[in-house]
Formats: structure tokens, sequence, C-alpha cells
């Protein structure tokens, strides 16, 4: 009893300070943290007078948002210094646009001022450990993801679970008012089974619980949890199925589609060059940088100074979300009448984008109204005659024209090889002929390439002049030992004839590819919550499988894209997407 009068005294002690320090900003400290006022949000709807682009350009500085505490993506040390990982992102995108050592201002701020301070323009952008949520959307904007997190479960050493099903009839652990709780929620909602939830003050709280039996798992953001249990690993184990993504990327003003582009040409051209590596591995203990995720796009170039980028800010005359409502129709470029000679890959292509379509428009309760695509499908999403475009690569020499989905499709180039056969790599094709499509005469450099890289000499090529020929001069001929090609093209051999076919992969079965390109969807410059239509509904197809489905005939199961998922509702403007 006298132990729990002593802490409600220091409880009492700690809320009245806190009270009497909200009106005014304080100096920052490790512990607590710092205490920052609550602004009021301006409102939503209000566009923006000029983009953060010119406002940095012309004061020379960068103002960045980011956590004192939150280990490792922003601490603040004893001698007052901003490091972490968010720290060094900023400041490497900062030197990148050509604004020097001191171009980069840090800013504190905590989870509940944030958005606020950006919304409020007190900061630039937020590097701030900041997980895109769907909620957020209709408040801020967002860079494409830069690391992706995800709230786990971890149990003891020794319990038998692997996936969340094995919890039915047992006890989480969370810790309350936090996204952990919110994650839980969601993951009882979802389940077809049962099972308790046990609410604690800290963290520390309930690893301690988890550590008496009182619960048989903790859910908290999978950092977190890795650094609750460092002290003793060998205690404890993560489950495998993630309760909930939490993918964090950097939050920027709403339709400030300049300053938004930079941002994501950015942290591309950083990943490009290793330096997302580079950080990943100062700052969590020397582990590569997850890339598994990250997209790029075509024409990323070289590094992007901010002085040479667009600043003008451009809104919608019309907005396509509101079209969609009135007429009940989805404009949509990039689907053509096939030949009927058309090879197996563009009949597959096709099939999974007119699929992809219908599976959108039925989400939406709308009906499809192809659009007669002769040249690039994109121009007819720039000149309004189109609300989307299908099958398209995101691609930097269109930015500031359309912006792009996230991507629904890879293929590049691979290689096919006999099921039987111990060719691992280039360095096993010395003196073996390798047949490449008459029309991919670029794979040939491509060869040469990885040939010199591996210090092997090869100079014996087949020429395949049509693409269903390929397992006949493979496997009937024997004119060519392996086929190097687009991987669209040879799925149809593989999958047909698996016994006798596979495409070169990892020990561990992930596919080797040589080169990766996207394929997405364009909507129209700035007409955010049409973009956000089209990203949560991909999501959504992700999530219950559809999309997976769609894509089996064109991409190995083992290569399936990993699909990300912003947390929040499955209610979008009136449609039901879930």
């Amino acid at each position: 009893m006298k132990a729990f009068r002593i802490f409600s005294a220091v409880l009492m002690a700690w809320l009245l300070l806190a009270m009497g320090g909200v009106s005014a900003q304080r100096a920052p400290t490790l512990t607590p943290p710092t205490l920052v006022p609550t602004m009021s949000s301006p409102d939503g709807e209000a566009l923006l007078a000029e983009s953060a682009v010119a406002r940095i350009v012309r004061d020379g500085v960068v103002r960045v948002g980011i956590l004192f505490n939150e280990p490792p993506f922003g601490e603040l040390n004893p001698r007052g210094e901003v490091f972490g990982f968010d720290a060094d992102l900023a400041r490497s995108m900062a030197q990148t646009w050509g604004l020097g050592d001191d171009g980069v201002q840090f800013i504190q701020v905590t989870r509940q001022t944030a958005v606020d301070m950006l919304i409020s323009g007190r900061v630039d952008m937020l590097a701030a450990a900041l997980v895109h949520r769907r909620d957020l959307d209709t408040r801020i904007e967002f860079s494409q993801t830069y690391y992706p997190s995800y709230q786990a479960v971890v149990v003891r050493n020794g319990d038998g679970a692997t996936e969340l099903a094995h919890f039915a009839d047992r006890k989480i652990g969370v810790v309350m008012g936090t996204p952990s709780e919110s994650a839980v929620a969601e993951w009882q909602s979802r389940a077809s089974y049962g099972f308790s939830v046990q609410r604690y003050v800290t963290l520390d709280l309930a690893i301690t619980a988890l550590n008496a039996n009182e619960v048989d798992g903790v859910v908290e953001s999978v950092i977190r949890l890795e650094r609750a249990i460092s002290s003793a690993p060998e205690n404890y184990r993560i489950v495998d199925e993630r309760v909930m993504p939490e993918p964090i990327a950097i939050g920027l003003q709403r339709q400030d589609v300049p300053f938004r582009n930079l941002i994501d040409r950015t942290l591309q051209y950083l990943f490009q060059i290793g330096r997302l590596d580079e950080i990943h591995r100062d700052h969590f203990n020397g582990a590569d940088y997850p890339a598994a995720g990250f997209n790029i796009w075509a024409n990323v170039g070289d590094a992007p100074r901010i002085d040479a980028q667009p600043s003008d800010l451009t809104y919608p005359s019309s907005y396509a979300l509101a079209r969609l409502q009135n007429t009940g129709q989805v404009r949509v470029a990039g689907v053509r009448e096939l030949n009927l000679d058309a090879p197996e890959s563009q009949r597959r292509a096709d099939a999974l984008n007119r699929g992809l379509i219908n599976a959108l428009a039925r989400r939406w309760n709308t009906t499809v109204v192809y659009v007669p695509t002769d040249g690039n499908p994109i121009d007819q999403v720039v000149s309004g005659a189109a609300d989307l475009a299908v099958g398209v690569a995101p691609d930097w020499n269109y930015a500031g024209r359309v912006d792009f989905t996230s991507p629904y499709l890879m293929h590049g180039l691979r290689l096919m090889i006999r099921s039987g056969s111990q060719i691992r790599g280039f360095d096993d094709l010395r003196g073996r002929f390798i047949g490449i499509f008459q029309d991919e005469g670029y794979a040939r450099d491509i060869v040469l390439q990885e040939a010199r890289r591996v210090n092997a000499i090869i100079d014996d090529f087949f020429t395949i002049t049509r693409e269903q020929d390929a397992a006949f001069v493979m496997l009937v001929e024997n004119n060519v030992d392996v086929v190097f090609g687009d991987s669209l093209k040879l799925m149809a051999h593989v999958q047909a004839q698996p016994e006798a076919l596979r495409l070169l992969s990892r020990s561990d079965g992930r596919g080797i590819w040589y080169t990766r390109n996207f394929v997405g969807l364009a909507v129209p410059v700035n007409d955010i919550d049409f973009r956000l239509l089209v990203e949560y509904t991909l999501q959504e197809l992700a999530r219950d499988g559809e999309l997976q489905t769609l894509l089996q005939p064109v991409l190995p199961p083992e290569d399936m894209l990993t699909f990300e998922i912003w947390p929040g509702s499955r209610h979008f403007f009136g449609f039901q997407l879930g």
C-alpha cells in the first residue's frame, strides 16, 4: 500500500510538471521526452501557395521534424547532437540536393505534434519513424516507404507458435494507447478464432508478464521488440507471421508534388548508390538494408539537386474521383486489341491487365470504358482522355505530368535452364551456347557484362526468332544450353514443362534476376484522392489474394511481389474496398 502511495505521488508530480510545461517549448532532453505544444490544424483543404522546394532553395536549408527519443531512428545524445537512421538519411538527402553540411535544421517533434507542425509549416518534412497510415492520408502526403517495419508477436523461446492462428484461445499482451493496441484489435476483427488481450502501461511490464507466463505473447513494433529483448535474446523468439505492416515513410504537405517527387527520386538515388544500405548498417548492427520491397523507377539519373528541380504547383482542373462517382465509369488507356498471332507473353500480360482493371472496377461498382490507345497511354492520362493507364513503367521522365501507383508486376531478364542442370550462374556457361530472343538485342550486352564480372569468356550466342520456339531449340534441337530472356517470355515454357525446365534460382529458392522492370498504373498528376483510391484498392486486392491469383501466369510464386499495405480502414469516400 505504501509503495502504491509513493507511485501515485510520483505520477501526480510528473503530471503537474507536464501540465505546467505545455505552454512553451523546452530545451531538448533525453528523458522524459521533451514537451512540445500541441498546435491546432489549419483547414486541411486549403491549397498550398508554394512548394517546399521553392522555400528551401530560397533559404538554403530544409527543416526536418524528427523524434529525439526513438532509437535507432532518431535520438538526442548528451552532447546535444541528433543522430540515428532518420537523421543520417535527412543529412544525405540535403547533401544530395546540394545544400551542404549546414543544409539541415532538425526540429524536435513528438508523436502527438508531428503532423500538426508539418501542416502549419513549422517543418518542411517529417523524418520521424512515421508510419504511413490511411487515416493520415487526409491530412498529409507520404513519400514512398523507406523502411518496412511491422507489428510482431514475441513469445518465450520454446513456445510452439509459428503463425497467428496458433494463438487461438490464448492470451496476448499489449501496451495500452499505442498503435500495437490498434493492431491487436484489427487482428481480432479479422481472425476466425478468439483470444484474450491483457493491457499494460509499458512494454517492460508486458515483457515481464510474458516471462511470468501471464500472457503467451506480446505485440509491439518489431524494432521495439528486438530492442526490448536484446539483453537476453536466447529467451525469446519473434513469430514469423506479422500482425500488421507498419511502412515508414517521409511526411510532407498534401499535394506538394514537386517536393514529393524530389524526395522519392532522392530515396531511389541513395538506394542505387548504396547509401541507404550504409546508413542501415550503421544503425541496425551491421544488417543489410531490407531492399525486397523497395521500388525503383526508370531513369533515376544522377544526384537530383534541389535548385534544378521544378517548384511550380499545379492542380487538376477536375478531379477523377468526382467524375467516377457521378458517371459510374472509369476510362482506361493501355489495353490494346492483340493480333491473332500475338505471342503468349503478350496474351498473358493482356489478360493480367484486363483482369486487374475489372477487379478495380468491380470494387468501385463502376463500368470500364477502354480508351483506344495507339501511342503512349500515359499521354491519354495527361490530356484528360483517360482516368488511368494500365501496364506502364513508372518513369522519372514523366514525373510532374502524371503520378504513378505502386507496381503490381515485376519482370526482367532471367536464365532458363534444364531442371536437372547444375548451372549456377554465368561462370558455368563457358563454352556453352546461350539463346537470346531476336527482339532483345540488349540481352547480349547483359550477358557479356555478367561474364566479365565473373571472368568468363562467353561468345557463343544463338538467336531465337520466335518466342514460342524457346523450349524447342533447347530441348529438342539442342541448339542452346540455356535461354536468356525476359521472364514474361520464359514463364509459359517453364509452366508447360516443369519437369524439364526451370528458371535459375538461389539456393534458398529466390529467383536470380539480372534486370528488374516494374509495371504500375498512371493517374492524373496531383489528383491525390483518386490516386489513394487506386492504391488502397490494389492493396486490398493483394490482402485478399486476388492480385496474386492474377499474377500466377506471369510471375513465379517464389518471386511474388511484396505488396505494401498501409494500415487503416477499407472504406474510402463511400467505396467498400475490402
